[in-house]
């Protein structure tokens, strides 16, 4: 019995100074991170250089809901006597079969680009592959791996852009495999090797 209480007690204190670990880690990650945008109703309304739309999830209804923040007029469609909500949801498919079907994030992103955009565009998860190229060799080495596994996801749920996102796919890899090649050539070098030590 002491044993027992003994490996609680001590599995205990280890989750408590594995929280405090975490607790001290997130904040000075706060104390170095920059918004990278405000994303509040004010800045959303203001920006007149896109359609900006607003995403949100409710544990509560169990399904998210989006908000037209921009072009109104141009995007939603009145009568001469009706007056526009800004505060009600967008009508998408999407969401209306989001309980009742395996429906996932991207499938909404795909709406809400082609129902902003006229003609829709050939690839709505177009990849801005300059981007990789402003990054660090390491971010490079996350980001080109984590969009990788977001286009297979993508890919799988077989959209009107399947053939486009193969090809992305097929061209990020190499770029993916190249840089990791390229960082443990360097991690491997005398270069690196001086600078850690």
């Amino acid at each position: 019995m002491a044993d027992l209480y003994d490996s609680t007690v001590y599995e205990h204190l280890s989750r408590v100074h594995a929280i405090e670990e975490s607790k001290h880690t997130i904040s000075s990650a706060k104390n170095r991170m920059e918004k990278p945008f405000d994303i509040s109703n004010r800045s959303l309304e203001a920006d007149s250089e896109g359609i900006n739309f607003l995403i949100a999830g409710y544990q509560r209804y169990r399904c998210p809901y989006v908000w037209l923040r921009t072009d109104h007029e141009r995007l939603v469609q009145l009568d001469a006597d009706e007056e526009l909500d800004k505060d009600a949801p967008v009508e998408l498919n999407t969401i209306n079969c989001w309980r009742n079907y395996d429906i996932r994030p991207w499938d909404v992103i795909v709406e809400i680009v082609c129902y902003a955009l006229d003609p829709w565009p050939e690839n709505p998860f177009a990849i801005d592959y300059e981007y990789f190229d402003r990054i660090t060799m390491e971010e490079r080495v996350v980001a080109t791996g984590a969009m990788l596994e977001f286009l297979r996801r993508a890919y799988l749920r077989r959209y009107f852009c399947s053939e486009i996102l193969l090809e992305d796919i097929k061209r990020l890899q190499r770029q993916h495999f190249y840089c990791i090649n390229t960082l443990r050539e360097y991690q491997q070098s005398s270069v690196f090797r001086e600078a850690t030590s």
